[in-house]
């Protein structure tokens, strides 16, 4: 419900009858009477006062909450705000035998320029030197892949300038955005989980940085054509858009999933149920669909038509993003959104091109470019995206 906030001008006038009404007198119609006077700075006061309190309001709930409210609530629900970590890399570099590297040595990223230092010192043995350095910035500018190469800033006699990266320790995040923030918190608050259940998985899951949504399941991955027994469970990972644009998820960080799943990271106490094992915990990234939209006889005037089919791609990829697995027993059913339908995008359309003062015959869509399709409900894992519009005129 929301909370309604007088016009500062309704305050003042408020505040002249009412001091009228006290003194039982007319105020006069200078600008500079007194009672107008005094009257104006109260409701200026008033006003802000009002502001504050509906600030403070919307703070106490977590679907209105602002970040700092956010981390508030976080307390109260023991969901912990994700900030920014660097990226940790396992690197080998040939050298002389007995070489040593010593802590702080720093080192650049070819691919992306970005700086890093060793966490220790290290000895050239078997005639490679094998080395953790973090990125001197935090962040997912400092990630890199298996094999990408980095070049030592000041060289070491006996050691080769060329490093490789070998292991992945930890993926550089971003802040965790406040309304995957605001999701996780909401998720905890209405399935608190217990017992090992959809919702345990879902949170332990989202604990890890860098992790958008999860979605957890019963038995095998979808599309297997193994038989699944009730000890298998599957959890899709979407990773932030930080990290990738579409949402698909490293293997590091859906390794940190599971390692979250299985043990709590903070006590070190093994999460999963007594009997559950690693071998029936299946933790995949998302896959992510693309919908190809046709709109045919798209009529608009042509000095805005290339801004109107620019307001229409960014409305159909806003509700595509929109579109999310459903998951039984722990998403509420009325939120329920995992489904697409031609009337659905038509409406979204319409929407754009009738406040443009234009109009649009029909619009279709289709999971590859040329075919159309009546509907489709996501299947487990999967999530979907604009993957263009063609306007066709007939």
């Amino acid at each position: 419900m929301s909370i309604p906030v007088p016009k500062t001008q309704t305050l003042i006038d408020n505040n002249i009858a009412r001091i009228e009404g006290q003194l039982n007198q007319t105020t006069p119609s200078n600008d500079k009477a007194f009672n107008k006077v005094l009257a104006t700075m109260e409701g200026m006061n008033d006003a802000q006062l009002y502001r504050f309190a509906i600030e403070q309001a919307a703070k106490n709930l977590a679907i209105t909450a602002n970040l700092e409210g956010l981390k508030i609530l976080g307390q109260e629900y023991d969901v912990p705000y994700n900030n920014a970590e660097a990226a940790v890399l396992t690197i080998t570099i040939p050298g002389i035998n007995g070489t040593i590297v010593p802590l702080g040595t720093d080192f650049v990223g070819i691919p992306n320029g970005e700086l890093y230092f060793s966490q220790s010192a290290a000895t050239v043995a078997g005639g490679i030197a094998t080395i953790n350095i973090q990125a001197d910035q935090l962040g997912v500018n400092g990630n890199l892949e298996v094999s990408d190469t980095l070049i030592i800033g000041t060289q070491i006699a006996g050691l080769e300038s060329t490093g490789t990266v070998t292991v992945i320790v930890n993926l550089g995040v971003e802040d965790e955005a406040t309304q995957t923030y605001r999701i996780r918190i909401l998720d905890k608050i209405r399935s608190p989980g217990g017992g090992g259940n959809a919702a345990d998985y879902r949170n332990w899951s989202q604990e890890v940085a860098g992790v958008a949504r999860a979605y957890p399941y019963s038995g095998l991955p979808y599309g297997s054509s193994l038989v699944s027994t009730t000890a298998d469970r599957t959890v899709y990972i979407e990773a932030e858009t930080s990290i990738d644009p579409d949402g698909i998820a490293p293997g590091v960080l859906l390794d940190s999933v599971r390692d979250s799943i299985t043990t709590d990271p903070d006590t070190g106490i093994a999460r999963q149920l007594l009997g559950l094992t690693n071998d029936t915990l299946y933790v995949e990234s998302i896959t992510r669909l693309s919908a190809f939209l046709e709109i045919r006889n798209l009529v608009v005037e042509a000095a805005i038509e290339a801004q109107v089919k620019s307001d229409i791609s960014d409305a159909v990829d806003l509700y595509l993003r929109f579109i999310a697995p459903f998951i039984p027993g722990i998403d509420p059913e009325d939120e329920r959104t995992d489904t697409i339908n031609n009337p659905i995008l038509s409406s979204i359309v319409n929407d754009v091109v009738s406040a443009a003062g234009g109009t649009v015959e029909a619009v279709t869509f289709g999971l590859s470019f040329g075919s159309t399709i009546p509907t489709y409900t996501l299947n487990p894992g999967e999530l979907i995206k604009n993957g263009g519009i063609t306007y066709v005129t007939i």
